[in-house]
């Protein structure tokens, strides 16, 4: 709480206090159905005198006869009112269901939904998903179509991947640009890497975390190269636009929430008990020769070993708000504090997070000013999770956790005690990340605007990792071994742009053209000790201890440079036609000196059908666009210095030194490729935004077809190179195409009774051509395996396909028939996707359900196939699925690799519930509500392992499921309120 207190101080120094008479004249602010309007903004137009409406739509205001009333509400048209002495107000204001005047977030400016011209969508926080989220990323999953938001990891803080329209890379990212109130990121991931040979580690952390969710006012998601083309080289995987909450002028509103509860596993993989491994032991010992005690623990225990490393994890989060305004200043701070336990004993995220966004205008509105500045300091407590999940899973169940000593015990049968490694074994993360953004913008003539845009970011972690030798006590870990990891990464941003407005007649154009320089700087320092002659101060913090004779110490920096130049036009006749073309020049320090500049053209164009006088009169349609996109975009996602030659030592060009010591050469291991140059990404787009019953019922529908071209593959060096490789493009094509539907329904509106549906699916086909070589990726791990993959890039299938030798049965020995060779048994990648959202309420009480599922999937199983047969039993002594008792397997031959273990990973989820009770009052609050809600509450699905939404081959591996942390179900019992 100290660090909680220091932020809260930091932050509220300079923030200014408004305060306001008690007024003398009230009001209710309405809809157009009579039903109040909570949170409306009411102003007296030109000062800073405002307020704004209480649960119950009322307001109390002072005025003064004359004074000009402005009423305003997000998706209403605003109503301005003279105030001529009346005791009482009544305002109506007119829903615009559509919102299509609302100012869309595009990058580098904004633009009326009516006037866009690509596949754009945005989510405000009435839409997001309710409950924990460590991510902005989870706030949007089912809500947007071709959008597929996984996580592919249950642990508390682990990455979200985002994918919008399909992967579009074999070497480079398929991650989306992450853009914060105009700052481009550097969106690499906070590495968790663990120590080696500890048999699994945790995921990489998103780079995310550092923003509080309850921060964000927005999210925008830009689909089709029209819309992303400004953003040139880093556009091709789409981009999405965080815009967090802004002051308004009015007296100090102040805000707090909380929310408390739990997580727990609802789903453990089912497993031999401890009876049924006596049975199955009792059975296999006389066809493998083995006594059949000998597979039993001495302890001869009944030990269920999930419910062992698997805990019901809590959970606290608390938020608190000021914002307000007066004169031409407005201000937003705010503080958040969460503390979530992982489900894996041990594990678990916390941060503290705090934000000031300062925003003022002076010389008679001229001149702009806004300061944001975002701090966060986040804790990541993670664990060996291959030995301790997977070891769960293969631990001998007459086994005991607890030794006679009251110890626990070194081993669980033919595995380490999973349970151990909470002691064994430390994984500490400590990161304090800056997110700051200066803007200054000044109106030069009457619609002539220039703006300078600064930007920094700053994150710096440090990691500590420390394992204990336990081969003493009959253990797999033979020495000690400590990991010391401080990374630094710093983003800097330098952009000036002028934007220039004006309307000739029929005609309104909006101009854009600017410069962007941005650097990315990381540093790096890993220091490795081994073997401790004493534990009994923690070898952390007792480095001199360790052996001197195996110690490994490394550092390193890198450095990315992005220059650009890039310019926009907006047209707009008879507000029926519209056109949109962008282009942007991006030179890049990653590539080859032939190949610096990169060139992303796009144009966007749009006819507003419902505006023609064949369809006006008629008043069917409150809107009916056709929107047509075509663009370029690119990717620049490899490897710093790929280009470049690598240079590296090697003990084959080694040499003597003093005629006894042996040190090790020099050599080259990457050729340079001055002519490397970006990914290009190509896409097409037709869309049609509709509505009908002055937008009740709206929606709309897009096609795609988008290929990536030039695509990133390191490649064996050609001949007579020393090397050992080089980062070319190749020839090879990524090609994504499909189509998107999304339908809105506000089905009923009462004054004590109102529903509404979303629903949105995609279809989507990814193909790969022209590869002139296979690239194999994803290397199996567990027993059994040696230098296999599971994982194929190749011609006329989908990127990333299974690529395994095809299971046909068992022969009358129990052996598994198999093909002679590898080939594509399954899909890695969804073809649907899709998420429906119901809200609904009645007087006081909502009700919000969201849900989300994916269809035409596969799974590689690694978990079933390393620990389920019936050999891995009779052998090992390694406890099995049940599952698995069921075919006709003989006990002697470990399974292989095959599509035995390719399950359909489609799925239907109950992603989020949340039931909610706004409490009237008459005190000084203006909003008091409590609500519960529950994450993950059900899903549908043929999958065996914990969760379908899963991956731990991370990289561009998809699908495979070695040891993956269960993704938990949570309920929580929230509070908000504010005055």
């Amino acid at each position: 709480m100290k660090k909680l207190k220091s932020l809260m101080v930091f932050l509220l120094m300079g923030m200014s206090s408004v305060l306001w008479a008690q007024t003398s004249v009230t009001g209710m602010v309405v809809d157009d159905q009579g039903l109040p309007i909570p949170g409306a903004t009411v102003v007296v137009k030109g000062t800073s005198n405002g307020t704004v409406t209480d649960f119950d739509g009322n307001f109390s205001i002072s005025l003064e006869n004359g004074d000009i009333l402005s009423f305003s509400y997000l998706g209403y048209t605003s109503v301005e009112v003279a105030y001529t002495g009346q005791p009482n107000l009544s305002i109506s204001l007119m829903e615009d269901a559509a919102q299509l005047d609302e100012v869309v977030v595009i990058g580098y400016g904004g633009v009326k939904s009516k006037d866009l011209t690509g596949a754009v969508k945005v989510i405000g926080t009435e839409d997001f998903n309710k409950g924990i989220s460590n991510s902005p990323g989870q706030l949007l999953q089912g809500k947007i179509a071709g959008v597929n938001v996984t996580t592919g990891s249950g642990e508390p803080g682990s990455a979200i991947d985002i994918n919008i329209r399909g992967v579009n890379s074999i070497s480079g990212s398929s991650n989306p640009l992450f853009v914060v109130d105009g700052v481009p990121l550097d969106g690499g991931s906070s590495s968790s890497d663990g120590l080696e040979g500890i048999g699994g580690t945790s995921r990489p952390k998103s780079p995310l975390n550092f923003i509080n969710p309850q921060d964000i006012e927005s999210i925008t998601i830009l689909k089709d190269a029209s819309a992303t083309a400004i953003y040139g080289t880093r556009a091709s995987n789409g981009v999405v636009l965080i815009t967090t909450k802004k002051g308004k002028i009015g007296k100090t509103k102040v805000t707090f929430s909380t929310s408390s509860g739990f997580s727990t596993v609802e789903r453990n993989i089912d497993l031999l008990s401890a009876s049924e491994y006596r049975e199955q032991t009792a059975r296999l010992a006389p066809i493998v020769g083995r006594e059949a005690s000998s597979y039993i623990d001495l302890a001869n225990a009944e030990t269920d070993w999930q419910d062992e490393i698997y805990r019901t994890a809590q959970i606290n989060n608390y938020n608190l708000g000021f914002s307000g305004g007066a004169g031409t200043t407005t201000y937003n701070v705010s503080l958040g504090y969460l503390d979530q336990e992982g489900v894996v004993k041990t594990t678990g995220h916390e941060s503290f997070t705090g934000r000031i966004n300062i925003g003022t205008s002076l010389l008679e509105d001229r001149l702009k000013l806004r300061a944001n500045v975002t701090v966060a300091d986040l804790t990541d407590e993670s664990q060996a999770l291959g030995s301790v999940i997977i070891g769960a899973l293969r631990a001998n169940p007459t086994a005991a956790v607890f030794g006679g000593d009251g110890e626990v015990t070194t081993r669980a049968g033919a595995t380490d005690n999973p349970v151990s490694f909470f002691d064994l074994y430390r994984d500490r993360a400590e990161s304090k990340k800056v997110l700051a953004n200066f803007s200054t913008t000044y109106t030069i003539i009457e619609g002539l605007d220039y703006k300078l845009n600064l930007g920094y970011e700053n994150s710096d972690t440090d990691r500590i990792f420390r394992l204990f030798n336990n081969s003493e006590d009959g253990g797999d870990i033979t020495q000690d071994q400590v990991v010391l990891d401080s990374r630094e990464d710093t983003n800097l941003l330098v952009e000036n742009f002028l934007t220039y407005k004006k309307s000739y007649d029929t005609w309104n154009f909006d101009v854009l053209a600017g410069h962007s320089y941005q650097t990315f700087t990381n540093t790096g320092l890993r220091i490795e000790r081994f073997d401790f002659s004493t534990t009994e101060i923690d070898p952390i913090y007792n480095l001199g201890v360790a052996s001197q004779d195996n110690t490994t110490v490394s550092s390193g920096n890198s450095e990315r440079k992005l220059q650009s130049f890039f310019g926009r036009a907006n047209a707009n006749f008879l507000d029926k036609y519209l056109i949109t073309a962008s282009f942007r020049a991006d030179a890049s320090s990653v590539f080859g000196d032939n190949n610096k500049y990169g060139y992303f053209p796009a144009v966007g164009l749009g006819w507003k059908i419902n505006e023609e006088a064949f369809l006006k009169d008629a008043e069917v349609f409150s809107n009916l666009k056709l929107r047509l996109g075509w663009g370029q975009t690119g990717n620049q996602a490899i490897p710093v210095g790929s280009s470049q030659p690598s240079v590296g030592t090697s003990f084959n060009d080694s040499f003597t030194f003093d005629g006894t010591s042996v040190v090790n050469g020099v050599n080259t291991s990457r050729t340079a490729n001055p002519d490397l140059k970006w990914e290009v990404t190509e896409q097409y787009n037709v869309g049609v935004d509709w509505g009908i019953l002055n937008g009740k019922i709206n929606g709309s529908l897009d096609y795609f077809n988008k290929t990536t071209t030039d695509l990133f593959l390191e490649v064996s060096a050609p001949v007579p190179a020393l090397t050992n490789s080089i980062f070319i493009n190749s020839d090879a094509e990524i090609t994504n195409k499909g189509f998107e539907f999304a339908l809105n329904i506000n089905a009923i509106k009462t004054d004590n009774f109102s529903l509404d549906f979303s629903g949105n699916i995609s279809f989507m086909d990814n193909t790969i051509e022209g590869l002139e070589t296979d690239v194999f990726v994803g290397g199996i791990t567990g027993p059994g395996t040696s230098g296999e993959t599971s994982s194929i890039f190749t011609n006329g299938e989908s990127a990333g396909a299974f690529f395994l030798r095809r299971f046909d049965g068992f022969d009358a020995e129990g052996l598994e028939i198999l093909s002679d060779d590898p080939e594509v048994v399954g899909d890695a990648l969804p073809s649907t996707i899709y998420g429906f959202n119901i809200n609904a309420a009645y007087k006081n009480f909502d009700l919000a359900l969201g849900f989300n599922g994916v269809g035409d999937i596969d799974i590689f199983n690694n978990t079933a196939r390393a620990y389920s047969s019936a050999a891995s039993l009779s052998q090992n002594g390694n406890n099995i699925f049940r599952d698995y008792l069921d075919v006709n397997e003989g006990p002697l031959i470990a399974p292989v690799s095959s599509s035995r273990y390719i399950e359909d990973g489609s799925f239907f989820r109950l992603n989020n519930a949340t039931l909610g009770w706004n409490i009237e009052n008459k005190t000084f609050l203006d909003t008091l509500r409590i609500y519960i809600t529950g994450q993950n509450l059900f899903v549908l699905t043929d999958y065996t392992g914990y969760d379908p939404e899963i991956n731990t081959g991370g990289g561009n591996v998809y699908g495979v499921d070695f040891g993956g942390y269960p993704r938990p179900t949570t309920f929580l019992l929230g509070l908000d309120l504010s005055f």
